[in-house]
């Protein structure tokens, strides 16, 4: 029966045994050998050896595929070769099992000819076709375009091929272009859009689809006749496709126009805070929902006097006449109210929206639209700084600062390549036994030209401009090599705890870096601690809570750092996979200062310890801070009382010295 199946098969089907010896033929298989007049001739023969045949053949590739099959070595082997004049032919090998050992394999021949036509055919389609079509791979490099392509992007083949799609044409860089074509590079999904592109006068109609596994399939049509109408043509050109506000071009139009009459006017430059963490957390649509929410705000609560436009990502800019130096106080306080407010769209999740603002002054601060929002853009990262619902107006010192922060930008990841960076470690310690029971990682860098720079400072730039990663993972490898050190010089077994954006936690690719790192260093369970901030983007996202449950599954501790400052919804503690609460400096220096905030102290410690988490202190500096937590039941602290940050010769001095405890002589000293 079995072998009148396979006979009806097209397809040409040997069996083999473990030895490599033919045991079953279909009839396919028999008329391909014989039609085949070298080497493969004899393969039609139950019992000769086809392994042997082949490896006294032109097919060593084969006999290597067949091989490494009937060893396990892998799954399956699959080529394509031509044979028999024109004709084009697939062979699969497939393991034979029985009871889960290999006992031989299944060839397959097929005749994929027809395939071979279709696909030149395909290719021949494409490039006479109507529609422009381009296809760039996952670096944005252009990997084909058909003839109408180069007629509607006036170039060549040889002009565009090989070349980087944003290098070619820069106006896109920030435009609708980028937008969609990212989403379908990105998140592997179609888009469909029309987008007006100055530099070629064109309106495009576009269809872009993911290309296989990587990259970008792009379709395109020539629509200005479709978008002849005078009227139509310059609102979409001038209006933010999302919001329908103004956009950029528009923008710049109005207050050309107010400085050609030389009015006075007032320039505010918006910037969402942690916008990029709600589209890491919850994806680019949600984070259109939210855009469009604030702009309808912004239209809705401020007075018609403004000029409101969105300027581009989660950037706005407004334009008002001014009127005096309260008034410019009044409205800026008026628009972070109209941010700030909480969202009831049930398309959005819990956010907590805060904005920045910079401000600029014409003819105070410049005489172009472009020196007007850079002064305000300029102001905004010095509002950015003060953390919150904040706003600056721009103030020529303000420069000095933004060429500071360039300088940081820049030198970021050379800093790493050089090792710049160095981490410091300060002692965790068990106050009831005074021993040392872990160390938090801080990173420090003395940069060459500006000295000493803040971890708060080049962090936030490295959050904000997309470094962070490359940061975090150099500082957690470079620590982790040092703690198998210390474990190899002193016997030091204690935990290791590294901070971590919590915005990381959205990338599946940095938790697996992570569980490739515990095992690249043997790290054993419940060593490795990560610290998060509080953050309700983060705590609210389904992808970043199921990766959480992961990390911790995989021995990873997870510690709430500077708890009792931010995120003010406790009901996160009970639901995420938490190991240990850090409670804010500012708590610890309330004590003995200030009853309410001891109050607040004592129930987080109770809380944590209803919950069995772990509760550490931070910033503790004096005895009396020590004797308070000790009578209200907090044993973990970190701070001068015991020990400030030590470089890893220090540390590895105190462990040698004096073991993981405190001699009371030391803490005397201190």
């Amino acid at each position: 029966m079995y072998k009148e199946i396979i006979d009806s098969l097209q397809d040409s089907i040997a069996v083999i045994n473990a030895d490599g010896e033919i045991i079953v033929t279909n009839k396919s298989w028999k008329k391909f050998c014989q039609e085949t007049n070298g080497c493969l001739k004899n393969a039609d023969v139950v019992g000769i050896n086809y392994l042997e045949i082949l490896s006294n053949s032109i097919y060593l590739e084969e006999y290597n595929g067949i091989l490494a099959v009937l060893k396990g070595e892998i799954p399956f082997f699959n080529t394509t070769y031509p044979c028999l004049s024109e004709n084009w032919y697939t062979k699969l090998v497939s393991p034979l099992m029985d009871q889960g050992k290999i006992i031989g394999a299944t060839i397959t021949h097929k005749d994929i000819s027809e395939y071979e036509k279709e696909r030149i055919e395909m290719y021949n389609d494409l490039e006479n076709m109507t529609d422009a079509f381009l296809t760039v791979d996952k670096d944005w490099q252009i990997t084909f375009l058909n003839k109408e392509a180069e007629k509607l992007l006036f170039a060549s083949k040889e002009d565009l091929l090989g070349v980087d799609l944003w290098e070619i044409y820069p106006d896109a860089v920030d435009s609708i272009f980028n937008e969609n074509y990212s989403k379908t590079m990105y998140e592997r999904v179609e888009t469909r859009f029309e987008a007006y592109y100055d530099p070629l006068e064109t309106w495009f109609e576009i269809h872009a689809y993911p290309k296989g596994k990587s990259g970008v399939s792009i379709f395109f049509n020539n629509i200005n006749d479709k978008k002849s109408k005078e009227d139509k043509l310059w609102n979409t050109a001038h209006h933010d496709h999302l919001t329908e506000m103004p956009n950029r071009l528009l923008l710049y139009k109005k207050i050309d126009k107010k400085i050609a009459k030389q009015e006075p006017f007032v320039l505010f430059f918006l910037d969402l805070n942690n916008f990029k963490l709600v589209n890491d957390a919850y994806g680019h649509e949600t984070g259109d929902i939210l855009l469009l929410e604030i702009a309808n705000r912004l239209k809705r609560d401020l007075p018609e006097k403004f000029i409101i436009s969105r300027y581009g990502g989660d950037e706005f800019v407004l334009c008002t006449t001014f009127v005096d130096d309260f008034q410019v106080q009044s409205d800026a306080y008026h628009i972070l109210s109209a941010i700030e407010k909480p969202f009831n769209n049930p398309a959005l999740p819990p956010l907590n929206i805060t904005a920045s603002i910079g401000i600029s002054l014409f003819p105070e601060n410049g005489n172009s639209v472009d020196s007007l929002i850079t002064a305000a853009d300029i102001a905004m990262y010095e509002a950015k700084k003060a953390k919150g619902d904040q706003w600056r107006r721009y103030e020529s010192v303000m420069s000095k600062s933004l060429n500071r922060r360039l300088i940081i930008e820049k030198s970021l990841k050379e800093a790493i390549l050089t090792n710049a960076y160095y981490t410091v470690f300060q002692p965790q310690v068990n106050i009831l036994k005074d021993e040392i029971i872990g160390i938090e990682v801080l990173s420090r860098w003395k940069h060459p030209e500006l000295g000493y720079i803040s971890p708060d400072e080049f962090i936030a730039i490295a959050e904000e401009t997309g470094q962070i990663r490359m940061l975090t993972e150099h500082i957690i490898d470079t620590s982790l090599l040092t703690y198998n050190k210390w474990k190899k010089i002193s016997g030091f077994a204690g935990g290791i705890s590294i901070n971590v954006s919590s915005s990381l936690l959205n990338e599946p690719s940095f938790v697996s870096f992570l569980m490739y790192q515990l095992e690249k260093y043997s790290i054993p369970r419940g060593i490795l601690e990560i610290e998060i901030t509080e953050n309700v983007q983060i705590f609210s996202s389904s992808i970043i809570n199921n990766h959480m449950h992961d990390i911790q599954q995989a021995g990873i501790r997870i510690a709430i750092d500077d708890f009792g400052v931010g995120y003010s919804n406790l009901s996160y503690i009970s639901n995420l996979p938490i190991s240990k609460i850090k409670i804010d400096k500012f708590f610890t220096n309330c004590i003995g200062k200030n009853t309410k905030g001891e109050a607040i102290l004592q129930a987080i410690i109770v809380l944590a310890n209803n919950l069995k988490i772990d509760v550490l202190a931070e910033g503790v500096e004096t005895e009396k801070q020590r004797d308070f937590l000790i009578a209200n039941n907090c044993a973990l602290i970190q701070g001068f009382f015991y020990d400030m940050p030590l470089n890893e010769d220090q540390f590895i001095y105190r462990l040698q010295q004096f073991g993981i405890r405190y001699p009371a002589k030391q803490k005397e000293n201190l």
